[in-house]
């Protein structure tokens, strides 16, 4: 068991790479989120340690442009599409920083559900495979259906409160202040999108978040009680 993983999550990796047998040891990542609401998402994978840890704690999701192109479609699809289609020159500091494990090449497979999660299967061509995404459009198929099989098993399994649990840091981060101060300003999430250079996805990320931390109801009343606290 990795030291970052929990023993359920070692479980379901367990489980999942199981389905994924006839696939060699392929380096992977499966990945789920809740299109609705601003949580962490859950991710299951074999990637390094190291990588995985800095991805969570950068929370390079809201990023990624393979997640991000993943989101708008139902198709299968290459890295090379995402990195065509992403929308910020941020996406290509994500990439940037995962060359260093040889995870910048890859296929990923893609599924929305009726609960409104989004799951995403992503196969890394860490052996610089020439044929490897032939192999992918060969497989896709046998490949969509483990993904389907999966994500059925787990969300059996799980309720949704216990796929993305709560964080238990109550304390802000200077990111979650600076877009809270513009908040409280009376900014619009689009123009503090804008002046950060981030998505307003990515606004709204954390200011869900400084409305969990504040224990409060929604973005209103998290501003009162900043101004309330002294906090801005």
């Amino acid at each position: 068991m990795a030291k970052h993983e929990s023993e359920p999550d070692y479980q379901l990796r367990c489980a999942f790479e199981k389905h994924l047998q006839s696939l060699n040891g392929c380096h992977y990542a499966y990945f789920v989120t809740h299109k609705g609401l601003d949580v962490k998402p859950r991710i299951i994978s074999n990637y390094p340690e190291r990588w995985l840890r800095a991805y969570r704690a950068a929370n390079y999701h809201l990023i990624d442009p393979v997640i991000n192109h993943g989101l708008k479609c139902v198709a299968p699809f290459s890295w090379r599409e995402a990195l065509e289609a992403k929308e910020s020159a941020q996406s290509d500091d994500v990439f940037a920083l995962s060359q260093k494990y040889q995870i910048s090449m890859g296929y990923t497979f893609n599924l929305h559900d009726s609960n409104g999660l989004f799951a995403a299967l992503s196969i890394c061509n860490t052996e610089r495979r020439v044929d490897f995404e032939q192999v992918m459009q060969q497989r896709a198929a046998e490949i969509q259906m483990t993904l389907i099989q999966f994500h059925n098993s787990l969300t059996a399994t799980f309720a949704p409160n216990e796929l993305f649990p709560a964080s238990a840091d109550t304390s802000l981060s200077d990111r979650e202040m600076g877009v809270l101060k513009w908040v409280v300003m009376g900014k619009a999430y689009r123009e503090i999108a804008a002046m950060h250079a981030i998505s307003v996805r990515t606004v709204k990320f954390h200011m869900s978040n400084v409305v969990h931390k504040l224990q409060v109801r929604n973005a209103k009343q998290a501003v009162y009680k900043a101004v309330s606290l002294g906090l801005v």
